[in-house]
């Protein structure tokens, strides 16, 4: 199996950080339009990163969030 080379490792990297931020700031986003929530005050990104994880979308996160706040 070939190595990664630095350079694909740092841009998969960046993808996959990239990528959770912009779910982390969806979720943020519709926690605050709907219901007013802080999701800082509630969940720490750990937790968040294992629904981004598992391919759940940003709107089902929220909810439950939400549902359960």
């Amino acid at each position: 199996m070939k190595m990664f080379h630095k350079t694909q490792t740092a841009a998969l990297y960046y993808l996959l950080h990239t990528g959770f931020q912009s779910f982390k700031e969806r979720i943020k986003d519709e926690l605050t339009s709907t219901s007013g929530i802080n999701l800082e005050d509630i969940m720490d990104d750990s937790n968040l990163y294992a629904y981004y994880q598992q391919g759940e979308s940003a709107d089902f996160v929220a909810a439950c969030i939400a549902a359960n706040s």
